[in-house]
């Protein structure tokens, strides 16, 4: 959910640094002076409902803005926040894929929304997938703002590791809008070839009508496989999106907003069945429509809407070989609050009803429904001087499962202006996919059977955590959250028959894990121009059934930027590490990429902007098949881009 404006004013979240990135980087510093403009601080308002400092919001907070988007070269939401605190990657196994994990919790326990509005949560529900990262374009992208840590106090199932929230471009009361246009081609790799375009542009259409409309076409090449020039190494890709977004003022304090997302993407990659070579395609359709209201009414801030999230994906295959099923996912919801202040306290309340859909031939009756109802309350105030508290409670219930309760308490100790220390607890779960647990499924494609079961109960977890921001200077600043939890109830599969060489499982709870981790990290403004950042994870999980520990959770990852800014130039080098880990039992090898580019801008007159950039990615031309087999997903090769955009 978005709130209307509440704003709280103070200054923005830094990392505590790794002495070895540091001296990596910053032997690159050179020499570079003057003078660059202080940032605004960044705004969250996925944290409470309410729009405020992130710094000082109760959670864990990162705030990516369009222009590190830009800066970033990013193609879709998973390479907008890789490299950010706690995100970590998790493989597919199939056409390079992969997800992201959020505090070494998977994909599916991270929530995905688009302005507060949830879409499909396709990863646990269709095999290998990563298809939730492309429902927006980056061109329509104002910022994406990362929680991590439990959620479910005010958002529900899924955000066991936290939520990531697309807040889109908003018209404003003057028309503005952007052009572009972005490829990228290998340099002595085997990268893909790449191109896109893009359109934005909103404004009001009259006094109280506004209107926004974004687009995009993209086309990316598959890689072929060196080891196996049958068979891709990473898959091809050809999306595009349409987007139609209208706010009508109603009356003074009262807004009307309705719109539209549509995007189909094509992806493609060779293979092999056997010894028969064939070529795979996958069709995705994406849509959601939404239509709310906001407004003020005695001073209580409301939002009520409806909206209806849509995915689709079809499967073909050449050379006689059975394509997988046809899939189809709709979420309908109805939702709202209401918040006011009664004294010190602000208090906020809300619901959610939603009807979940599956279309599956694995289900016997061809389709399976449930219904999720849910009421929240939170409660902002005062402990004393500087000492803010939050309290929330969430209470769903599943029309198959029954109902789970989600607690959260937060404290913010704003010791100086210069020190913020907060922390807290949570709970949060994850309701079994209709696959698991409806009686009514049977998945038998492959050389298993697979069973819902209508007795599963939701994946659950409790999480602490304690951090605190220190601005020890105008040229540093440090940060660091340590946190802790335990995951119960994670829903695997457990053999229950087996005839002749096929088995036969039934999806049911199982396993429970223990995840413990620090995020550290610093900003350091060596001067004027030149700044450097870090961030690291660090991570030390635990399988509490076999004592092992967790499967592709990398022990380490930093990732750290150079930027150099001098009047209309700026020049940008990065580093992702990922540590060692084990996948399938097998041990994987620690690598690094490296990245750099170079921009320009120019005022063309007319209040119009032209921005040019060029980079490459990849540095070192790191292929992850050749550090380790067992690695499933893979990077791009080193590539070359060039992107310009014209902002009007």
């Amino acid at each position: 959910m978005q709130a209307q404006p509440f704003i709280v004013t103070r200054r923005r979240a830094r990392l505590h640094p790794l002495a070895a990135a540091a001296a990596a980087l910053c032997c690159l510093a050179g020499a570079a002076h003057a003078e660059t403009g202080a940032a605004l601080p960044a705004v969250t308002v996925t944290a409470t409902l309410i729009e405020q400092d992130a710094r000082t919001a109760p959670a864990s907070v990162t705030v990516i803005t369009a222009e590190e988007l830009a800066e970033r070269h990013a193609s879709d939401l998973l390479d907008a926040v890789r490299g950010a605190p706690g995100v970590t990657l998790s493989a597919r196994q199939v056409g390079g894929r992969k997800t992201l994990a959020l505090r070494g919790l998977e994909g599916k326990h991270t929530l995905t929304l688009i302005d507060g509005r949830r879409i499909s949560a396709s990863d646990d529900v269709i095999g290998h997938s990563d298809y939730q990262y492309g429902w927006l374009p980056i061109s329509a992208i104002e910022r994406v703002e990362i929680i991590r840590g439990p959620m479910s106090a005010l958002y529900g199932s899924e955000a066991l590791g936290g939520v990531m929230n697309i807040i889109t471009k908003k018209p404003r009361d003057h028309w503005i809008g952007s052009v572009g246009a972005s490829g990228a081609f290998p340099v002595g790799s085997d990268g893909a070839r790449e191109g896109g375009t893009s359109v934005f542009a909103a404004g009001p259409l009259t006094q109280r009508l506004r209107l926004s409309v974004n687009a995009e076409y993209a086309h990316r090449d598959a890689v072929p496989n060196v080891d196996d020039p049958r068979t891709s190494e990473i898959e091809g890709r050809k999306p595009r999106s349409l987007g139609l977004n209208a706010e009508f003022d109603l009356a003074p304090g009262h807004r009307l907003e309705a719109g539209v997302t549509d995007g189909e993407e094509r992806r493609f990659y060779d293979d092999v069945s056997g010894t028969k070579p064939y070529a795979n395609r996958y069709d995705l359709d994406r849509r959601q429509t939404h239509i709310g209201w906001k407004g003020e009414v005695q001073g209580w801030k409301m939002q009520l809407r409806a909206y209806r999230s849509e995915f689709s994906v079809r499967n073909s295959r050449t050379n006689g070989v059975a394509p997988t099923r046809a899939q189809d996912m709709t979420d309908g919801v109805v939702d709202g609050f209401a918040s006011t202040r009664f004294g010190g306290h602000q208090v906020t309340v809300g619901g959610e009803w939603r009807d979940e859909e599956l279309v599956n031939a694995g289900l016997t009756t061809g389709s399976d429904s449930v219904k999720h109802k849910a009421l929240f309350v939170q409660d902002e105030f005062a402990l004393g001087h500087n000492l803010l508290a939050t309290l929330g409670l969430r209470a769903d219930h599943h029309g198959i499962f029954g109902t789970e309760l989600s607690p959260r308490a937060y404290l913010v100790w704003e010791a100086s202006p210069q020190l913020v220390v907060k922390g807290g607890y949570g709970h949060a779960f994850k309701a079994p996919t209709l696959k698991q647990i409806s009686p009514n499924y049977v998945g038998a494609e492959g050389p298993h059977t697979f069973r819902g079961n209508a007795d599963i109960q939701p994946e659950t977890s409790n999480s602490f955590e304690l951090g605190a921001d220190w601005q020890v200077s105008d040229a540093w600043s440090l940060r660091a959250t340590a946190f802790h939890t335990e995951v119960k109830q994670l829903i695997t599969y457990r053999l229950i028959e087996q005839v002749g060489t096929r088995r036969s499982y039934l999806y049911d709870n199982v396993d429970a894990a223990r995840i413990q981790g620090l995020e550290t990290g610093a900003t350091w403004n060596i001067t004027p121009r030149l700044r450097w950042s870090v961030d690291a994870t660090l991570l030390r999980t635990r399988d509490k059934t076999t004592g092992e520990r967790l499967s592709d959770r990398p022990g380490t990852s930093v990732a750290s930027r150079l930027a150099w800014r001098v009047a209309q130039w700026d020049a940008q080098l990065g580093m992702e590490y990922t540590g060692r880990q084990t996948s399938s039992g097998m041990r994987l090898p620690a690598y690094t990429l490296w990245n750099a580019s170079l921009g320009r801008a120019w005022d063309v007159g007319n209040g119009q902007r032209l921005n040019l950039r060029a980079g490459l990615e990849n540095l070192g031309d790191l292929r992850l098949a050749e550090r380790s087999p067992a690695f499933g997903y893979a990077e791009q090769g080193r590539r070359a881009f060039v992107s310009a955009r014209l902002d009007f």
